[in-house]
This record gives C-alpha cells, sequence and structure tokens, in this order.
C-alpha cells in the first residue's frame, strides 16, 4: 500500500473537530457520514502504522503505543454501530475520532523516531 496517498494530519484535524467541547451535535445524517468516514481513516490509517512497527527498536514507548493504538482501533472496527440511540452514535462516532487521532499521533511517532 502507497501511505503517501494518505493525509493523517488531516485525517486528525477532521477527528478532532467533533471532540470539540463547543460542537454542536451532528444531525443523523452527518452522524452517519461522520462515523463512515472515521472508519474509513482507520481502515487507511492500521495498515500504515503497522506497516512501520517492524523497523521500530523494541521495548520502545513510541512502539508499545502505536501497538496499543491499532489494538484499540481494530476494536472500534469490530463494534456494531448503534442504530437508533442518538447519544449511543455520538458516543460511539467519538470513540472513532479519537482512535483516528491516536494512529495518526502514532505514525507520526514512528516517522520521526525513523
Amino acid at each position: 500500500m502507497n501511505h503517501t496517498t494518505i493525509r493523517p494530519e488531516l485525517m486528525r484535524a477532521d477527528a478532532e473537530l467533533l471532540l470539540l467541547p463547543t460542537a454542536d451535535p451532528p444531525t443523523s445524517d452527518q452522524l452517519d457520514e461522520l462515523t463512515l468516514r472515521f472508519r474509513g481513516y482507520l481502515m487507511q490509517l492500521i495498515p500504515a502504522v503497522t506497516d512501520r512497527i517492524p523497523k521500530h527498536p523494541r521495548n520502545d514507548d513510541t512502539l508499545a503505543h502505536a501497538m496499543a493504538a491499532v489494538a484499540r482501533a481494530r476494536r472500534r472496527l469490530a463494534e456494531e454501530p448503534p442504530n437508533g440511540h442518538p447519544t449511543k452514535a455520538i458516543a460511539y462516532a467519538q470513540s472513532l475520532a479519537r482512535a483516528v487521532i491516536a494512529l495518526a499521533d502514532s505514525l507520526a511517532a514512528l516517522e520521526a523516531a525513523r
């Protein structure tokens, strides 16, 4: 996979918008679109991070954080999005956003450590 085509800094910025304390709650349609977009980001970021893990020295905090971020992101993707309950749907989208941010940060840290 060519990782130069993904833009983790834009994905991170997009995810941060949902987590702002001053953010208005998204409409149902916006929430569906955000959920799909964040899931797509995770599907791109997970392989980008896992491809860099073997190139990183073992017994390192950066590596441990990256591996934990990948595990959390995979769990989020395995979860079923809640249907019919707006508060749970927003919480789910926020959990996806936090996973996007963690992976984007891990990718940046792994690349900076090379």
